[in-house]
């Protein structure tokens, strides 16, 4: 019986008119085709840092393509996957979901970005395998959460990045550890920085729980956040990691700033 409930959910969830929540048109799901179409999402992207590459074409997508950038100063993390652009109309989306309790955006956010995860990692011809075996020999094997300080989350009441991190753990069918990443000071808000006074403000600001190295040891490990944008933040939890032993970090955000 419970089964059939969430099957009649789903239908429902499918076949009611609601407004796409970017142009408010009625039809049936959260995002329109319209706005999919007309949006970042398609664009060929660094598979390093996550910026999109309009110039390139889907055909000559490869997972070896990088940005000038990336070529010559590459970051500290290993690869990075993005949903879109942190640019209109999705950014108002992205603020109601952060800062203004809109928590139920957290799953169709993550519907974008999971079909990326699978054309990177996904086994082919491999449909019917549970997820987790549908992963190709060194995927990742664990989902980070980046912390809130205790100041941030009190003032927000939740972690937006605990929350897409848990949905993407659901669908991908890995673990979720939202304990072993620390974030020891609270900092300013880091979109009103610079790039070089990001840096600076990161530098120390995150740590790792007592007993992490042995979660974290020989691991693959995916970060997850919202918005990636210098890669400061990325970059300083990546450090860490590095140093208590993991073997690859990838980062997965909803949403890359463009240059």
């Amino acid at each position: 019986m419970q089964d059939q409930n969430k099957r009649n959910h789903h239908v429902l969830s499918l076949t009611l008119p609601t407004l796409c929540r970017l142009c408010k048109r009625w039809q049936n799901q959260v995002f329109c085709q319209v706005c999919l179409q007309d949006s970042s999402i398609f664009i060929p992207r660094c598979q390093r840092c996550a910026i999109a590459l309009p110039h390139v074409s889907n055909n000559d997508h490869s997972l070896n393509l990088l940005c000038r950038l990336c070529q010559e100063h590459p970051p500290i993390f290993d690869h990075a996957l993005a949903a879109f652009d942190y640019a209109l109309p999705w950014n108002t989306l992205i603020s109601q979901f952060k800062f203004h309790q809109d928590t139920a955006l957290a799953r169709p956010l993550v519907d974008l970005l999971v079909p990326k995860i699978w054309s990177q990692w996904q086994l082919p011809k491999q449909p019917n395998k549970p997820a987790l075996l549908r992963l190709r020999a060194g995927a990742p094997s664990l989902i980070l959460p980046v912390p809130l300080s205790s100041e941030r989350l009190r003032e927000r009441g939740y972690n937006q990045s605990t929350l897409l991190a848990k949905q993407l753990g659901k669908q991908l069918h890995l673990p979720v550890n939202s304990q072993l990443l620390i974030r020891r000071q609270n900092t300013q808000r880091l979109m009103l920085m610079s790039s070089q006074d990001r840096h600076r403000q990161i530098r120390g600001a995150f740590g790792l729980a007592a007993g992490a190295n042995q979660w974290l040891r020989n691991r693959h490990v995916a970060v997850v956040d919202d918005v990636l944008t210098t890669g400061a933040t990325l970059n300083e939890i990546a450090r860490i990691l590095w140093q208590a032993g993991t073997r690859e970090v990838s980062v997965w955000v909803i949403a890359r700033t463009p240059v």
